[in-house]
């Protein structure tokens, strides 16, 4: 049985992904205004890899 609060951020999952892809598209954008020759595969490695070592941080902060 699925306790209240699976059931609550089963709810948010979608929204948690559209943030995230938002978070991307916005430090996509501002890379390209430092970097002219961007290399936008690796740069959307980069930024997740930099949010996911955020989520990890910040998880060991609770």
């Amino acid at each position: 049985m699925a306790t209240i609060e699976e059931i609550e951020i089963g709810r948010y999952a979608k929204e948690l992904e559209e943030d995230v892809r938002h978070l991307l598209k916005k430090y996509s954008r501002i890379m390209g205004w430092d970097v002219p020759d961007l290399d936008e595969q690796a740069a959307r490695k980069l930024i997740l890899d930099a949010l996911q070592a955020s989520v990890v941080r910040v998880g060991s902060e609770t």
